[in-house]
């Protein structure tokens, strides 16, 4: 009487989906990771040197910004383009807490200028400074009905060579160069504003 040999399969001990498949659960898992830390590295990067994200807190930018509005800030055109007179950036500064913190203002006054506002009139080297592209008339003009102002008034700053002063749009409540100073170009990180976030509030703005 022959005795049947008995087929016995060896147990694997590298965790494949089935017999079929080539890969092992080790292989994806680091496969995931590895993917995982080059998107990351990805992200750091385009965020210190292409874009910066930032969140409109508050309503210094109102109406042309909305609090809560989410978005991207070019970095590199600060250094490629310069900053102009008009134009949207984000900067670093400090709450009244001292604590570390980023705002997003309007460049009004550029290095060497002397700017002042009187009678609701920004002036910069003593020559009314045109606004009308930024700021919103029919805001300002109803603000100023029920407030009596909506610029109001400062003394002449004189900037120095590495100095920018920057205001708010919604000039009333906006806490900017007026309180806090003039801000030197080391402070400014990005210019310029995507909009991402509400979706119906899309859109890019450059000034």
């Amino acid at each position: 009487m022959s005795k049947k040999k008995k087929n016995i399969k060896k147990r694997r001990t590298n965790f494949r989906y089935n017999e079929n498949d080539e890969r092992t659960i080790g292989e994806d898992i680091l496969s995931f990771v590895s993917t995982f830390l080059v998107v990351s590295i990805l992200i750091i990067l385009v965020s210190a040197f292409l874009f910066k994200p930032a969140l409109i807190q508050g309503r210094s930018m109102y109406p042309n910004f909305q609090n809560g509005d989410r978005g991207v800030s070019n970095v590199i055109g600060v250094s490629v383009e310069g900053i102009q007179r008009g134009d949207i950036v984000l900067a670093k500064t400090t709450t009244e807490k001292g604590e570390p913190t980023t705002v997003i203002k309007r460049v009004i006054g550029l290095p060497g200028e002397t700017i002042e506002c009187k009678e609701e009139q920004v002036y910069i080297d003593g020559k009314p400074l045109d606004e009308s592209e930024y700021l919103n008339n029919d805001y300002a003009k109803e603000w100023k009905e029920t407030n009596g102002y909506f610029n109001y008034n400062f003394d002449p700053v004189t900037l120095q060579e590495d100095e920018y002063f920057l205001m708010g749009d919604n000039r009333p409540i906006s806490m900017d160069s007026r309180d806090t100073g003039p801000y030197k170009k080391s402070s400014i990180l990005a210019k310029d504003f995507l909009v991402v976030y509400p979706f119906e509030h899309f859109g890019y703005y450059e000034k």
